[in-house]
This record gives C-alpha cells, structure tokens and sequence, in this order.
C-alpha cells in the first residue's frame, strides 16, 4: 500500500525511537494500532451503516465491484496494452530468448552500446 522498504523502514525506526525514546516507543505503537483499529472499526460500521440504510445486498455490491472492475478493463491503455501484446494467431509465438518472449531474458551485448 505505501511502498516502504527496508531502507525507509529502518530510518523511520531510527527517527521513531530519537524521538519518543526506546522506553515511551511501545506505549506509543500501541497506542497507534489502537487508532488505527479503531479507525477501521468505524469504516466498516459505516459502510455497514450505508448498506442498511439503502438497503442493500451485500452480494450485490459485489456484483457491482465486479461489473467496475469490468468497466475498468475497458481503459483505453488497458486496451491498448492488450491489443499491442497478443500474438497473432498466423504468427507463431516467440521462443525464449528472442525478443518478445515470456521466456528468458534476451541476450545483452555490453560492447553494444
């Protein structure tokens, strides 16, 4: 979701623990879990809330969570995307290691360039 990674995480702890201290750093990552689930308790009510007021079907939703999903396959990149990489059925497919194959990596020249 955020894209954190190993790097970023240890300066974040680094930061974390210069500034509350190692003995107040546990009281204050309980207490920001505590948010968050509380936080994420109310969404779902909410949305339960929602559901019940326009009185809704959850499998409905569902349905509509797909037909969006379907809708967004219709993008015109995704489109795109699908159309300049499908191989012809005349064509035969590539084989691995020649450019345009799923297979391996094609061969690299450093002197090339």
């Amino acid at each position: 979701m955020f894209d954190v990674g190993m790097g970023e995480f240890l300066v974040i702890a680094l930061v974390a623990v210069l500034v509350f201290g190692p003995d107040r750093l546990p009281r204050v990552l309980a207490q920001g879990m505590g948010w968050v689930r509380a936080l994420r308790d109310q969404a779902a009510n909410a949305r339960r809330e929602i559901m019940d007021a326009a009185d809704l079907d959850p499998t409905i939703t569902d349905d509509i969570r797909r037909s969006m999903s379907d809708i967004a396959d219709l993008h015109p990149r995704r489109l795109a995307s699908s159309i300049l990489t499908d191989v012809p059925d005349d064509r035969p497919a590539p084989r691995p290691g020649q450019p345009g194959s799923t297979g391996a990596a094609p061969s690299f020249d450093p002197d090339a360039t």
